[in-house]
């Protein structure tokens, strides 16, 4: 493959006078190393697709005065036309290289994307991540979905677009639109909370109106942006959202801003300070990072820093010690749900029967017999016994 390589790439200098064209050695010289190594790519990868871009690109540079459509046609084989979509992909895409890579997005995908947006291309790289892949359909309906501007009526007509493309063009915007409202506030939240920490005391009760609010929205905003529906109903009238999985990023992102979406659930004034400088603004600052992989700001991730109080009785039931503490006006789904009631009452009732009474959701539990228990009389002699009495 190198030696046919080669030989194309010997055939195609000679098809290319740089002397006619007033070029000189020193340039065709770094024209040449970048047509060697366009011929050495072979088969276009994601990555090589950007190779090719970067090596046309400087190319480009060096025949500014128009004389690059047929240098790149004459020597590299390719038409002005393929040469400027492998530059817009370079050039265009560069700062989003790592995640097309890691997807194998293809190259006439890349081409399209090339023209996107910003808000665009972070649409379809997430559409690309959730689905595993990101073909030129998938580009266009983004992009077809994505315009900006025009009047309220064009904005409408993308939910008359039935089926599967339709659909995809709803999502798309709505993770446009909805990754773009979660960062901006929780970055509202983290100037907020910045703002207090600068201050000689930590007021919660002027923090708390600043934040509580939205931090209950960026929450929401983050559940419905990356959580699924629960097919069983809550109560049986309301759906409820799959839950992070425990001691992970995102759970931790969300816990937080349960936390901080209800002032009773915060630490101690004493204990603010440490809770927000140390916990609260590096674990929302990981949630909107623009680094491709951001590092986990904490050791490990661990439960919020205030829990909910539980009546000192609870203490030898289960372990409630991962429940979200409660707010005013909502009441925290693992904290106070049914089950837990149980669990609670049927603690409580086992102790006060010396283990004889008890109550159980499932298998029942082990329960202490009496040492000797008086054998039950017929249920014909019982009726006769009884029959006195109940003539009285």
């Amino acid at each position: 493959m190198r030696t046919r390589n080669t030989k194309n790439s010997a055939t195609a200098a000679l098809s290319y006078n740089y002397e006619e064209e007033g070029i000189g050695h020193t340039t065709r010289d770094l024209l040449e190393s970048s047509a060697a190594h366009i011929f050495d790519l072979g088969r276009r990868t994601t990555e090589q697709t950007f190779e090719l871009g970067d090596h046309l690109s400087r190319a480009a540079d060096l025949l500014a005065d128009g004389r690059f459509d047929k240098w790149v046609k004459m020597r590299c084989g390719l038409s002005a036309r393929s040469g400027r979509n492998y530059m817009a992909v370079f050039r265009n895409l560069g700062h989003v290289r790592d995640e097309l890579v890691d997807l194998s997005v293809g190259a006439t995908a890349l081409f399209h994307l090339s023209s996107a947006t910003t808000d665009q291309i972070t649409a379809a790289i997430a559409f690309a991540e959730e689905n595993g892949r990101l073909q030129v359909v998938d580009v266009k309906t983004i992009l077809s979905g994505g315009e900006e501007g025009g009047d309220n009526a064009e904005k409408d007509d993308q939910f008359w677009v039935g089926g599967v493309a339709g659909l995809k063009v709803l999502i798309a915007a709505k993770i446009r639109d909805g990754v773009k409202a979660f960062n901006e506030h929780v970055v509202t939240i983290c100037k907020a909370v910045e703002a207090a920490l600068s201050r000689s005391r930590v007021i919660k009760e002027a923090l708390a109106k600043e934040i509580q609010d939205i931090a209950r929205v960026a929450r929401q905003e983050l559940e419905s942006l990356a959580l699924f529906i629960e097919p069983e109903l809550d109560y049986g009238r309301n759906t409820r959202p799959t839950k992070f999985p425990k001691k992970t990023g995102w759970a931790e992102v969300n816990d937080t801003l349960y936390t901080l979406g209800g002032v009773d659930g915060w630490p101690k004034s004493k204990d603010m300070r440490d809770w927000l400088a140390l916990h609260v603004l590096p674990v929302l600052g990981w949630a909107v990072s623009k680094e491709r992989k951001p590092e986990w700001p904490l050791a490990v991730p661990t439960a919020p820093v205030s829990e909910p109080a539980v009546p000192a009785e609870a203490d030898s039931v289960g372990d409630h010690h991962d429940a979200e503490p409660a707010m005013p006006d909502e009441v925290s789904d693992d904290a106070d749900g049914p089950d837990e009631a149980i669990d609670r009452f049927g603690a409580a009732l086992e102790e006060a029967s010396g283990g004889f009474m008890t109550v159980s959701r499932e298998a029942p539990r082990n329960r202490k017999q009496f040492a000797k228990v008086p054998a039950l009389g017929d249920d014909s002699i019982a009726d006769v016994e009884l029959a006195p009495a109940v003539t009285r």
